[in-house]
């Protein structure tokens, strides 16, 4: 057999590693790869290093479908200082008679001679080294500088690696901009589920919200700031306020009678349409209890939560990235949600619509009356959709 090993912090694990790895798989015609998780890299020091099983348990979620390629955990299971050359012994054991390969970037190549036991891997092991566009010499260099020291092969892959990190996708996390293009969807999904690489204040209203709402219904809102980040981005709305809005959105989406004691609790006044509908409390209630206990004072931010369950005519573009964040994150999946998603990230005013009529239709059926000021909001967008989408999404 031939098997590869592909070792890395990943933190977080992006599309670069996963192109890298499956080219190297086909390159070396390899039967199986697997992509090692570091433990404690002793090269690498980093306090803020997140823990070893969720860089693990991300890695999985993103070679979920992958052929031929696997995450390990050995190292994590191993105690003690992570090395790559008892990596190498380990697999060399596990699967007898196997040829092993080890696949390294250009700066661990570079690094290499540090290693503990360079000598020990290379008689264990041949080493593939994936370079970036433009350093195909140096990285030969360094190649022929390590056969000549420590023995052993060294080889320099075809493939050049795209341009993307580790540190750009935790940047660009912590700054409420979208991942989207640098990480798998699955990995996506992990890191806003789990509030990863984002701002302690961020962190701190996810798991405030999460004593009070439902599990699935935190995923849910957590999955509605992936989304309306991206749409914020679309539209050139402030990306940071999408997600804020997005993470309190349903800070209090509690069952009817649970809103409606709440109210009576705490002197709240209900309106007679919100005293036969109860959910729709929680919108106004969710502004009210973003001020007062999260400490928001923004108005477009207060704005969009107040109305994100059924709208309001004269709608700002914040409050309508967040409507339809709500409606189409990626845990949704009621009859006509991807016709909405395609039209969402070019017509936001149709997108709005969409999720109105779908609404409307949905409370039909159920054979009640659409309330007047859905109608209003439907009445609304029409005119709005009648015109160029570039002159009215905003």
């Amino acid at each position: 057999m031939r098997i590869g090993i592909f070792g890395g912090t990943f933190n977080p694990v992006h599309l670069g590693h996963i192109w890298t790895a499956r080219h190297v798989r086909e390159e070396l015609s390899l039967d199986k790869l697997f992509m090692v998780v570091a433990a404690d890299p002793p090269h690498k020091p980093d306090p803020a290093r997140l823990a070893a099983n969720i860089r693990f348990r991300m890695l999985e979620g993103a070679l979920e479908h992958e052929n031929g390629i696997s995450a390990s955990d050995v190292e994590i299971k191993r105690e003690g200082k992570s090395y790559t050359v008892d990596t190498v012994d380990f697999f060399k054991r596990q699967i007898r008679g196997a040829e092993i390969y080890l696949i390294v970037g250009a700066d661990m190549l570079e690094s290499f001679p540090n290693w503990r036991d360079p000598e020990g891997i290379l008689r264990t092991a041949k080493i593939l080294a994936v370079g970036r566009p433009g350093h195909e010499p140096e990285l030969c260099s360094l190649a022929d500088g390590i056969m000549s020291r420590f023995g052993g092969e060294v080889t320099v892959s075809s493939f050049r690696g795209p341009d993307i990190s580790s540190t750009e996708v935790r940047r660009r996390m912590f700054e409420a901009e979208p991942v989207d293009t640098l990480v798998a969807m699955n990995t996506e999904h992990f890191l806003y589920e789990n509030a990863l690489y984002m701002p302690d204040d961020i962190v701190l209203i996810r798991n405030s919200i999460g004593e009070v709402i439902r599990k699935k219904r935190l995923r849910h809102t957590m999955l509605t700031c992936c989304e309306a980040v991206k749409l914020a981005k679309r539209y050139g709305a402030d990306m940071k306020k999408a997600r804020l809005a997005a993470l309190l959105h349903d800070c209090i989406k509690l069952p009817n009678k649970e809103l409606l004691d709440y109210c009576e609790r705490n002197g709240i006044f209900i309106t007679a349409e919100e005293e036969q509908n109860p959910y729709l409390i929680h919108s106004r209630l969710g502004a009210v209890l973003a001020m007062e206990k999260y400490g928001v004072t923004d108005p477009e931010v207060l704005s969009a939560i107040s109305c994100h369950t059924i709208g309001r005519v004269g709608m700002s573009l914040m409050d309508k990235i967040i409507y339809v964040a709500d409606k189409i994150e990626p845990s949704r999946d009621f009859d006509g949600v991807d016709d909405i998603r395609d039209v969402a990230y070019s017509d936001i005013n149709r997108a709005m619509l969409l999720v109105m009529r779908h609404s409307a239709d949905y409370t039909k059926r159920s054979g009640r009356a659409v309330n007047p000021s859905t109608q209003s909001v439907i009445d609304y967008l029409n005119g709005l959709t009648d015109k160029d989408p570039e002159e009215n999404n905003g």
